[in-house]
């Protein structure tokens, strides 16, 4: 049996271990800036700003409870970005190819994301799976081990 850094199993479904830390700590910031901005600033400006943030940190925490699940012996996976939002399900047969993507500025690679593309009924569907900072390795690590749980060739 291999060892899965970025999933859990449970018999033939593995479930993808959420970065919780990394949004609650994004969300603090947001929170942060958010009562920052409220005390110093002074303008309606500000306070809509300040406003921004704090739809920006609830997002945050928000996103801190979506599930993603791969079941191997169905050949699908199930996506719930929200705990309020509907699970979505998605076939492997659908499957098209990853995308990782980077966000640099002056140089420095600032986001990087892991996206899974489908083609659903003729439609193209961008499924966001993995975000991170600076590097790009460990999302290519993440989407080698999800090839090998699709039983996807090399």
């Amino acid at each position: 049996m291999q060892s899965l850094k970025y999933f859990e199993q449970e018999g033939n479904t593995y479930h993808v271990k959420i970065q919780k830390g990394m949004f609650y700590f994004l969300s603090l910031l947001s929170f942060a800036g958010m009562a920052a901005t409220l005390i110093y600033g002074s303008s309606k400006g500000a306070y809509f700003f300040a406003v921004s943030l704090g739809i920006l940190g609830t997002i945050g925490i928000l996103r801190a409870t979506a599930k993603m699940s791969f079941n191997t012996s169905a050949r699908s996976m199930t996506v719930k970005t929200f705990f309020f939002t509907p699970e979505k399900e998605y076939s492997f047969d659908e499957f098209d190819h990853f995308l990782i993507s980077k966000m640099t500025n002056i140089g420095i690679t600032l986001n990087v994301s892991a996206t899974m593309i489908f083609n659903k009924n003729g439609k193209t569907k961008r499924i966001l799976v993995r975000q991170g900072f600076f590097v790009t390795k460990p999302l290519q690590n993440f989407t080698d081990e999800l090839s090998d749980i699709m039983g996807l060739p090399q």
